[in-house]
């Protein structure tokens, strides 16, 4: 029986004393059951409100034998049920002491283990992109360290070391056979012997923040912290993966919490969303980066046509009419006028033609021509229309103040 089963009334509770001691209020219905169950006897002392002393069972249920005194009367106070389960009570003082050991325990191994390097994931990628790749170098340094002070005998700071090195090593003969054969020498044994210090400086760092994974499990399974670190996430996101690992690790130092894990899924949302995202902003940027292009390779077009409108608005000032061809100008010949995307710039029916054929011209301009075409304005001077019939050149591609 226990306090949680009773519902009385001031005037039905009964107090119940045995030993000395006291116990209670029950309810006449619990009272009469222990009766039966043989749990009190009709001798027991009982006391409830309005009576003057303690007095048997008995005297409070005619029927029941009574004997022996009565004590005096006491004070009803809220005291344990006198028939508690002993091997319950022992039971829950284990568990608690269990419990207390293991608090213990947990707060021990949260004391002892070193303080991993707690900064965010996000922000090691921030601080390597706003670096330049700098502070992606040193950061697996520190991650290696902190392994090494929970494993002695870890080797990944030798072999971070020795990876930075065949990138750096690598990324020199690299660069240095592209230059060498773009200056018309031999430098393909260079690139290639480069490359493989590329790889080889890969295969190390991979190794190295593998063993780093293996250390922190073998080490850390005894403190049964539930530490899961995914092979195939760790290769693909090495430094920041291992890295929400770690974080992960300074909370539960600092907490004592494991919920919720350690990120995982968010790396693999970014491989999937990004390569996406980035296919969407490829789309639309490409096409108006081409166009700039173009436009700009046009706008040479222009710049060079201005030394011919000068000439003939001379010649036109001086003659009253235009002229014939570029030497009537006083310009060189057509095919001599000529720019990086400009093949020729031509006079002749009173008219200037810029034509785009050179090997550098975009292929969407290769082969067209931008058409000048003078007209006399109202003060009697010489003026240019550029978006003439004439013109091949895409009107997209033409200033706006060439579009008709």
């Amino acid at each position: 029986m226990n306090r949680k089963e009773i519902d009385v009334t001031d005037d039905d509770q009964i107090w119940i004393g045995r030993n000395g001691e006291k116990y209670g209020p029950y309810s006449e219905a619990n009272v009469h059951q222990w009766l039966r169950e043989g749990k009190l006897t009709s001798d027991t002392l009982a006391w409830r409100n309005g009576m003057a002393s303690w007095a048997p069972l008995a005297s409070l249920f005619p029927g029941v034998a009574t004997d022996g005194p009565l004590p005096p009367p006491q004070a009803a106070t809220n005291v344990p049920p006198p028939f508690a389960d002993t091997r319950a009570t022992a039971t829950i003082a284990s568990f608690s002491a269990r419990r207390d050991e293991s608090l213990d325990a947990t707060r021990t191994d949260r004391a002892t283990l070193p303080t991993p390097p707690s900064l965010h994931w996000g922000l090691v990628w921030l601080f390597a992109v706003l670096t330049l790749g700098i502070f992606a170098i040193i950061w697996p340094f520190i991650q290696a360290n902190w392994v090494r002070k929970i494993d002695r005998r870890s080797n990944a700071t030798l072999m971070i070391g020795l990876a930075m090195g065949c990138r750096l090593v690598g990324y020199g003969f690299y660069f240095a056979g592209l230059a060498s054969i773009a200056s018309g020498g031999g430098g393909m044994g260079m690139v290639g012997f480069g490359g493989l210090l590329l790889l080889a400086g890969w295969v190390l760092y991979l190794v190295a923040y593998f063993s780093m994974a293996g250390s922190m499990r073998d080490k850390l399974v005894s403190r049964e912290l539930p530490l899961e670190i995914g092979g195939v996430t760790l290769f693909f996101f090495t430094m920041y993966y291992l890295q929400g690992q770690l974080s992960w690790l300074a909370r539960w130092k600092h907490t004592g919490q494991t919920s919720p894990k350690a990120s995982k899924g968010i790396f693999w949302a970014i491989f999937c969303i990004v390569p996406f995202v980035i296919a969407i902003l490829a789309a639309i940027s490409i096409p108006a980066y081409q166009d700039y292009i173009i436009r700009t390779q046009v706008s040479e077009g222009l710049v060079l046509g201005d030394g011919a409108k000068t000439a003939m608005a001379e010649y036109y000032s001086n003659n009253q009419s235009l002229p014939p061809d570029n030497p009537s100008a006083g310009l060189a010949q057509s095919t001599s006028i000529v720019g990086k995307y400009v093949s020729s710039v031509d006079v002749s029916g009173g008219k200037i033609t810029v034509a785009f054929d050179t090997a550098s011209s975009n292929i969407q301009i290769r082969n067209d021509v931008l058409v000048l075409t003078p007209f006399r304005d109202d003060s009697g001077n010489l003026g240019w229309r550029c978006g003439s019939p004439e013109t091949t050149v895409p009107e997209k591609y033409l200033p706006i103040s060439c579009r008709q």
